[in-house]
């Protein structure tokens, strides 16, 4: 039997990230695989979706994948605090650490549930604690928070086809909040595609990725007004001072801080199955977030003749 190994990068951070998706998407479908985890020092939520999402790609197709390596780890507590042994069915003989409070820290890994809204409100709750009281301090940060976990969990149990992964992360030092979904679906150039977009059969993943970040550009091609979710995800965290990075198929896309998209990575063999995205922005600009709602369906031409309100109510 061939096993072919990869060696998880040691920092699956902002910069590592952009290793180890084509890391993934290489060997995507090859039938026996071999992860090699004992380089691995730090991760942020991206990597922890992205593995998680791959795994189960895997599992899905009956690939063989070796993860023993997992408990040669470095950080294998923090994994498993995270839920990823848990969430790609690793099994372990016991914890062997104990679970701390997530309120204000970290959210570990879980499956997204047909139920996003509940979903959104148990993780703004962890990110923002008290926020959902009017006028608490936190209360921006909640909204902001509850509004892009339900938009992109909306969107993965929408156009996968396949269940998605959700983590988050809230750091005091650095006073930032890092949100990551993976799904191991269509991807985002099928979808479009399936949803009678004609381009996106002839288009690159990146192109398509680009397209979809277009207001009313939907996988579900009718109603017109439907496909708003990711463009306005987008454009908030831009205005809150973030980033967000979309990665499908052979195809990465990252914005500045202006919401423009740039093609970080453009391939036509390496594909990672499904689509992941990931978004990081200041807690503090959070505070306004009504604002930047309203600014950003401004800035899409949303509210061009509408007699509703921009106004946020969750």
């Amino acid at each position: 039997m061939k096993l072919e190994t990869i060696t998880i990068p040691q920092h699956v951070n902002a910069n590592g990230l952009m290793d180890l998706i084509p890391l993934l998407a290489s060997v995507s479908d090859s039938e026996n695989v071999n992860v090699d985890f004992s380089l691995l020092r730090r991760i942020t939520p991206a990597g922890l979706v992205a593995i998680t999402a791959w795994i189960n790609y895997r599992k899905s197709k009956n690939y063989f994948t070796d993860v023993s390596s997992i408990s040669d780890c470095p950080i294998i507590t923090y994994l498993q605090r995270m839920d990823l042994l848990t969430c790609c069915g690793i099994e372990t003989d016991d914890e062997g650490f104990t679970r701390r409070s997530e309120k204000g820290r970290f959210i570990p890994l879980c499956p997204i549930p047909v139920d996003t809204e509940s979903l959104g409100v148990k993780i703004a709750d962890i990110i923002a604690p008290g926020g959902d009281e009017y006028g608490h301090p936190n209360a921006g940060l909640w909204d902001a928070a509850w509004y892009l976990i339900t938009e992109l969990a909306n969107n993965v149990r929408q156009h996968s086809q396949r269940g998605g992964y959700i983590s988050a992360q809230s750091t005091i030092k650095d006073g930032l909040v890092r949100i990551a979904l993976a799904d191991s679906g269509i991807g985002i150039k099928q979808s479009l595609a399936d949803g009678g977009h004609r381009w996106a059969n002839t288009g690159t993943d990146s192109q398509c990725i680009i397209k979809a970040l277009g207001a009313k550009i939907s996988s579900k091609g009718q109603p017109a007004n439907e496909g708003v979710g990711l463009t306005l995800s987008s454009r908030i965290t831009s205005l809150m001072g973030g980033r967000i990075l979309i990665a499908s198929g052979g195809g990465i896309v990252t914005t500045n801080s202006n919401g423009e998209p740039s093609v970080v990575h453009c391939s036509t063999e390496e594909r990672l199955p499904g689509t992941l995205v990931t978004l990081v922005f200041k807690k503090s600009s959070a505070q306004n977030f009504d604002h930047y709602l309203m600014k950003a369906k401004e800035l899409e031409l949303l509210l061009h003749n509408s007699p509703n309100s921009a106004n946020f109510t969750p």
